[in-house]
């Protein structure tokens, strides 16, 4: 963060956490400029997390005495408490919540507050409150990719028999079923939901113990406050830590490839409510209507959410410029990260909450997708498959099956309404049974090669979301509190929490 100063109307260097280097106060256009307390008051939970484990380790260590220690750990769980039930709010002339949190602590506990701060950095504060925020968002974020994930599955599950051109280039290609179709989302967002637990795992290091950037001389125990945090693991290099924002950046990216998923899906939306294509009708809880058109029923909400995505890669932009030319160690410049990190994990929160409403609210329409199965030939690569298996060179049948789809275009008629011996004036070898080969249906169950959309292959994998489904419930479900969390808002008596 940047110099603090307690307000624009700061008179006293005593007012300052830095004072004792300066003469004068900062200049109110400074202040203003430099405070953060605006958007980084959210980290405040996590700040006072981070304080409590710090608080607890220095007493454990003998560098806090068990008065001062007892003062601060009951002082700081007392503010985590108010903060979660709404009775503190984060407010006043500081230039950051830090800030905030020390001088509210010192308001209620006396000099004793002081203390807390010793082999602590600002640094290393701001770093482990910002990466417990992440972890926690990400864990939201998570649990709403699960859940647009179930309604897409539900879907599928229901849509098995349904069939619908699958496109390339936006022009009829070959028939699938519409599960197949939905698994291809669902499969999108397993990819997210991988890329936000790796997320989560690069925030999931301690930070706390390295200072500034050269650790400290106090005999503290990193290791300690990692256990008590709950996180993974403990730094390697102090100076490294400090200056690490990987785990931002690796946060964001996740979120701006999920909205990109979201956009494709959104744009899928759009598309299909048209009455050009005609495959869904959107219910009116998720549709909106035009202020001169009386008629318009418009999927507004997919066109926003399709729209969103631009937020989430212009905030990855923006962090990689931030980012590329720092030096080691810390640098103020990492106050722009908070503003940037917010919002992609905002949106990616609210997108995924829209897109479930948005998915609930579709219905499809079936006999539209049937009859989007005739008219595109969709089964020409089902004819050169079948002159193959007779013997013929893939290039050659291609050529012939282009042939007689030129004859069925000409005629008006689909490749399986073609007569066998007209068929065969450009296909000579083909059965007598091509006829049945060529039907959508057929082509669809013919498709049995791993992850295709024949039914079985698509049983399995409706089988597999569900699982994985699980699995990533399950693992939001045991994802621990921290444990000093648990321990200081639990109201035991403090001298049985530090037994």
């Amino acid at each position: 963060m940047a110099s603090e100063v307690d307000g624009p109307d700061a008179g006293t260097p005593g007012d300052v956490l830095w004072s004792g280097r300066f003469d004068g106060p900062l200049h109110p256009a400074i202040h203003e400029f430099t405070g953060s307390l605006h958007f980084d008051r959210r980290l405040v939970r996590h700040d006072l997390l981070a304080s409590l484990a710090h608080a607890r380790m220095l007493r454990e260590t003998g560098i806090l005495d068990e008065e001062d220690s007892d003062l601060i750990l009951s002082g700081l769980s007392r503010m985590l408490t108010e903060v979660e039930t709404g009775r503190l709010e984060v407010e006043g002339p500081d230039e950051d919540v830090h800030s905030w949190i020390e001088r509210t602590l010192v308001e209620r506990v006396g000099e004793a507050g002081k203390r807390l701060h010793a082999a602590r950095s600002r640094n290393d504060q701001t770093a482990v409150a910002l990466r417990l925020y992440v972890r926690e968002r990400l864990e939201d974020v998570l649990a709403g990719v699960a859940g647009l994930q179930r309604v897409l599955t539900g879907q599928a599950a229901t849509h098995r028999k349904t069939f619908l051109p699958g496109y390339t280039h936006l022009q009829r290609g070959q028939p699938v079923s519409l599960a197949h179709h939905l698994l291809a989302h669902v499969a999108a967002l397993r990819s997210d939901a991988e890329r936000l637990k790796a997320a989560h795992d690069s925030a999931g290091v301690s930070p706390l113990g390295a200072g500034a950037l050269a650790g400290s001389s106090f005999p503290i125990d990193p290791e300690r406050c990692t256990a008590l945090l709950g996180l993974d693991r403990t730094f390697a290099n102090s100076m490294h830590i400090v200056g690490d924002r990987d785990y931002v950046l690796d946060a964001a990216y996740a979120c701006a490839l999920l909205l990109v998923h979201l956009s494709r899906w959104a744009d899928e939306i759009v598309l299909w409510s048209t009455r050009e294509f005609g495959f869904i009708e959107l219910d009116d809880s998720v549709s909106q209507g035009s202020s001169i058109m009386p008629q318009k029923k418009n999927p507004e909400a997919a066109e926003i959410l399709r729209g969103k995505s631009a937020r989430a890669i212009g905030n990855v932009t923006a962090l990689l410029a931030l980012m590329k030319g720092l030096p080691l160690t810390f640098n103020s410049d990492f106050q722009e990260d908070k503003e940037r990190l917010f919002d992609s994990l905002d949106t990616a929160d609210w997108s995924l909450a829209a897109a479930i409403a948005i998915a609930r609210g579709v219905v499809y329409r079936t006999d539209a997708m049937e009859a989007a199965l005739a008219g595109g030939m969709l089964t020409a690569t089902e004819l050169a498959d079948h002159l193959v298996r007779r013997g013929v060179p893939f290039r050659t049948a291609h050529h012939q099956v282009g042939e007689a789809v030129r004859i069925a275009e000409e005629a008006g008629v689909e490749l399986w309404d073609l007569e066998l011996e007209t068929l065969r004036t450009c296909c000579p070898m083909a059965r007598d049974d091509v006829h049945e080969v060529l039907r959508p249906e057929a082509a669809v169950t013919a498709h049995d090669s791993p992850g295709g959309p024949a039914p079985g292959r698509v049983l399995e994998q409706l089988q597999t979301a569900d699982r994985e489904v699980t699995e990533l419930e399950r693992w939001l479900d045991d994802r621990p509190d921290s444990p000093i969390r648990r321990a200081y808002l639990e109201e035991r008596l403090l001298d049985e929490v530090l037994a």
